[in-house]
């Protein structure tokens, strides 16, 4: 078959489909007469959600907001290298900026992000109107509740406008789609609107109401009879009247529980009702709850409820919640600002928000120690992976095979490799040799534990010193305010230096085995070893912090009783952790 017949039959076969058969196809562009002057019906009675603002719902979703307002957007510009590789540069003055952190008159940006995100968790949408210069570009912010707008559809553009109105106006105001910032949360229930969690939650909700009225009723006594007066013979209306009168006044409600009723001659009491306990109240209670909290991504930690918490799966709880709830709010926020605003300013403007996700400490610490240990990396790369320089000695630069580690099929050597200690004839000159083959050894371990001091002392450095500019004098009874937790800070040191001290042990069981010549496998996962190290560490962060914090606690003495502003207190206190820094991380690591 040639060219052109093989042309002709494409052609004729692939025919380009017509773009007004696809359009008109869509769902979105079949527009009813009222929603180009009403707006399309949203899904679901908004102002309903909204109402469902209280209790668990509240709670959850003011978590939720206020952790999202906590994270600031950060603005960057693209830029390419000379292979076309893309870097992020920060950008710290912008009209961006200027923009978010003055809002309006009356709002500021961490309302603006809660009240946003408020909106989100309770309807699913949240609109601004961001009205607009002369030169296109945003000078002001203002937020319009989610319940009081609708979006008006366009078989061409997709959204023609917006309108909004107030409950019980009557009135619908036009915007512009340029004007108004949408934010929702994506559903496929529909191609507009968003969905909510409180919307996904709506039966719990319902029935937590139902719940809690039920409850209230319960102990008002008017959820079900608990009881019955009972006689054989009959009651005149007044007597019914005067009975009922008596029994409710002295035994209804939660604050006449328990009285002694005394009945009148002929009556007798049967209960009917069901106990507290009996009708498992708590526990749908509390079924209902874990529910709503499942679905709006909220741990029990988060609202202060400490069932079965303690600090390790607390601080596991809010690496999830930062990675799996907030982030993915900050991402859907961040997209909705390069979408709208971005390309007002600048096509390679980028706008993110810090990551809000907690450093995994454990983990980094248990994969450094890995690394290093298995000779995977070397201690230099460890320590770039950090942000810190390299040391770049012989023995941080190349990776560190274990000594007890020789290839398949070969024999183990049966003495370690550490350095000779050279023989001698005097005994002081075979003293000293032992002490250099010792330092030789140690010298690596005495540099990354000064390092990782001097970084302990400068940490603790600032976190006094904000805790100190919280206050505008200082007397010994703010001490506990002002001074770090001492078993906190001993823990934590612990962790920060028991790698430190593992291996100088190591060092110490090598050079003591080839002293005497043995051939035992030593390394850090035997029992006594480990103990050891174990009790080392404990030992170690409790001089080390007891005596930082003493002399911290007697120069903010000294300036109390000398009558000092707190900057000169201050300035005490920057002396012992310049001191420290620069000295005892020193004296320490050696």
């Amino acid at each position: 078959m040639g060219i052109i017949n093989r042309l002709t039959e494409f052609l004729t076969k692939y025919t380009p489909l017509d773009t007004s058969t696809i359009r008109e196809s869509l769902p979105f562009v079949h527009l009813l007469g009222h929603e180009k002057q009403y707006g399309k019906p949203r899904p679901g009675d908004y102002s309903a959600m909204v109402d469902a603002y209280k209790s668990w719902v509240y709670a959850c979703a003011w978590k939720n907001a206020t952790t999202v307002a906590q994270n600031r957007p950060l603005v960057f510009k693209r830029k390419f290298d000379g292979t076309g590789e893309e870097e992020l540069q920060r950008i710290y003055q912008h009209p961006f900026l200027d923009l978010i952190n003055g809002v309006n008159p009356f709002s500021n940006k961490f309302e603006l992000f809660t009240i946003t995100d408020l909106n989100l968790e309770l309807t699913g949408n949240a609109y601004w109107w961001i009205p607009k210069n002369n030169l296109g570009i945003p000078y002001t912010i203002w937020n319009i509740p989610s319940h009081w707008m609708k979006i008006v559809p366009d078989p061409e553009s997709y959204i023609a406008g917006y309108l909004m109105s107030v409950p019980g106006s009557g009135k619908f105001v036009p915007f512009d789609e340029a004007d108004i910032v949408h934010f929702k949360f994506p559903s496929p229930a529909d191609l507009f609107y968003g969905g909510s969690p409180t919307l996904a939650a709506a039966f719990g909700v319902d029935l937590n109401d139902q719940v809690k009225t039920w409850g209230i009723n319960f102990f008002m006594n008017n959820a079900q009879p608990s009881g019955a007066l009972m006689t054989d013979g009959g009651l005149t209306a007044e007597q019914f009247d005067r009975l009922r009168s008596q029994w409710n006044k002295k035994h209804r409600g939660a604050k006449n529980a328990g009285k002694m009723a005394i009945l009148e001659a002929g009556l007798k009491y049967q209960q009917i009702g069901s106990k507290v306990k009996e009708s498992g109240f708590s526990e749908l209670n509390k079924e209902i709850r874990n529910e709503i909290m499942a679905i709006f991504g909220v741990p029990a930690s988060k609202l202060g409820l400490v069932e079965d918490v303690n600090r390790a799966n607390a601080d596991a709880n809010d690496y999830t919640y930062q990675k799996e709830t907030i982030l993915p709010r900050l991402r859907l926020i961040e997209e909705k600002f390069n979408e709208k605003f971005a390309p007002l300013y600048d096509p390679n403007l980028v706008i993110q928000f810090d990551n809000p996700v907690p450093d995994d400490n454990d983990f980094r610490l248990r994969e450094k120690e890995t690394n290093i240990r298995i000779g995977l990396t070397s201690i230099d790369e460890e320590r770039e992976k950090d942000g810190l320089a390299p040391l770049n000695l012989p023995e941080t630069s190349t990776p560190l095979i274990p000594f007890n580690m020789v290839p398949a099929g070969q024999v183990q050597a049966t003495s370690p490799s550490v350095p000779e200690p050279v023989k001698s004839k005097s005994i002081k000159s075979g003293k000293t040799d032992k002490w250099e083959a010792f330092a030789r050894l140690t010298r690596p371990q005495e540099k990354l534990m000064e390092e990782s001091m001097r970084r302990w002392f400068e940490k603790q450095h600032g976190e006094v010193m904000r805790r100190l500019n919280n206050f505008k004098s200082v007397k010994k009874s703010l001490f506990s305010a002002i001074i770090f937790s001492l078993e906190e800070s001993k823990k934590e040191l612990g962790r920060r230096t028991e790698g430190n001290i593992r291996q100088a042990y190591e060092g110490g069981l090598r050079l003591g085995s080839s002293e005497v010549g043995s051939s035992i496998d030593f390394h850090l996962f035997e029992p006594n070893i480990l103990r050891a190290v174990s009790e080392r560490v404990l030992k170690f962060s409790e001089i080390v912090e007891s005596g930082t914090q003493k002399l911290i606690k007697k120069e903010i003495s000294l300036g109390i009783e000398n009558g000092e502003s707190i900057d000169k207190i201050a300035s005490r206190i920057d002396s012992v952790y310049t001191h420290s820094e620069r000295f005892r991380s020193v004296r320490i690591a050696d």
